[in-house]
This record gives structure tokens, sequence and C-alpha cells, in this order.
């Protein structure tokens, strides 16, 4: 058995040129090259997983960040209600009341935005991160919890299962091995990555562990290590090549 998996590119987010410094946070010196928002699509054979639910047209508005906190002049998000995941999933026939589980590495934005067209999904969250993002402190800490859908209450996972190759801990989110739940910490202390494991691979989808697979090694060496020579593809969410990734793990060697 092998599942489907399909990378959802809800459009693109344009850094600031300058990397350091307090004048990046008011200058307008746009970078040329974005990166794209993506949200990884599971076919499970018991329903669809959503690893990820990308970004919100709505972030492209005026108005939808809050001028006071300075993280959010420094990414410009640029895409239409077109490029959301709900949207792509309409045009692979697939309703977002077909998505079973909605499994978010972490609250912020570009990665929580567009949750709220699948308020029907179980999702599940790492407790720590959800306490970290909720209220007044997660706001000071940039998340956005004023625009997550009223009255969510996901389903709140800490990691018990065995450790595996360098995660110290795992959670079979499902009980068949197929979609396993590993700690990833870094961009946020309890951010979460999730291996797909069948019959023909092994992805880590690693949402914002690194930029781009190429920068992993950097990142985490460790882990690096261990999916090469374990050959765990990894995609993350700001890396333009993780449609082909896909498409190369899925050719047989």
């Amino acid at each position: 058995m092998t599942m489907e998996v399909r990378a959802l590119t809800t459009g693109r987010v344009r850094l600031k040129r300058v990397e350091r410094g307090v004048r990046r946070y008011f200058s307008e010196d746009w970078a040329d090259a974005t990166m794209p928002v993506n949200a990884f699509l599971v076919e499970h054979p018991d329903g669809l997983c959503l690893f990820d639910t990308g970004q919100t047209a709505r972030a492209a508005e005026a108005g939808w960040f809050p001028g006071w906190y300075p993280f959010f002049r420094l990414a410009r998000f640029e895409l239409g209600a077109g490029d959301e995941a709900a949207a792509q999933l309409a045009r692979l026939g697939r309703e977002p009341d077909s998505v079973r589980l909605v499994v978010l590495s972490h609250l912020h934005t570009d990665h929580a935005g567009g949750l709220g067209a699948f308020t029907g999904a179980d999702v599940v969250v790492a407790r720590e991160e959800w306490e970290r993002a909720s209220g007044l402190g997660g706001r000071l800490r940039g998340y956005l919890p004023q625009h997550w859908p009223a009255g969510l209450r996901p389903r709140l996972v800490d990691l018990d299962g065995p450790a595996l190759g360098p995660f110290s801990a795992t959670h079979d989110l499902l009980g068949d091995g197929l979609l396993v739940l590993v700690p990833t910490p870094g961009h946020t202390p309890s951010h979460l990555g999730m291996l797909v494991r069948d019959e023909a691979r092994t992805l880590l989808l690693a949402g914002d562990l690194a930029h781009t697979a190429a920068e992993l090694s950097a990142v985490a060496p460790e882990l690096a290590a261990w999916c090469e020579a374990e050959r765990v593809v990894v995609l993350t969410a700001h890396d333009d090549l993780a449609p082909a990734f896909i498409e190369r793990a899925a050719v047989p060697s």
C-alpha cells in the first residue's frame, strides 16, 4: 500500500532583503526572490490528512496583522483566495469536509491560516504549542489566536511513544504506524514533524524545521544524517523543490 502525498502551495512569502539589524523593521527593501508556503495532503487509507493548512488570503490584506508587533513587518504574503488549501482541494474534486485529520506542525499564521475551512476535522496540535500560542501570551510571542476558528478545540498530543532514530519520542497518530509524529524543536520549542511511512518510502513532513531540505544538515545534522542513511525524503514548508522530491520518491529505484 502506497499513500499519495501532494504539496499544496498556498501562495508565496517575501522577506526583507536585509536579514539583521533594527532598520530592517522599518525598511521597505524587499527581496526579489520569494519562498512557497507549502501544506501537504496525505491520502491515508482511512481518510485524508492535511499537514499544516497553509496561509489564508486575508494575510495579504491590510489590517490582518497587528501593526504593533515588529515580526509582521519582516514578511509579506502574496496569495489570493484560489491559492488557499481549501480551494486547491476543490480543484482536486475534494471538499474540505473530506479531510479527516489536520496536523499542525506549529501555530504560526502561515501554517494555521487556512484552518477555518477544516473545522470538521480532528485538529492535532502539540500540547505545549497550544499553551504557548493561546491568549495574550500567544499574541506577544507572534501567534494570532484571535484569527483561529471560534470554538476551536484541538486534540492536544504528547509524544509518549518509543524513541526512533534521532527522535527522543514518537506518537503513532492512528495506531497503524503509517503517520508518526516526532519532535522537531527549533523554530518553536514544541514544533512537530510527521513521518509518513508506507511500503514504498518514508517522508518526513518537517514544517519550519529548516527552510529547505538542503538546509537541514546545517540546522539538525544528526537528523539529516539519519534521513540520508534511511533514505527518508524531507519535505519542508518553504522549499520550491518539495513537489519534485515527492514525485522522485514515487518512482521505484
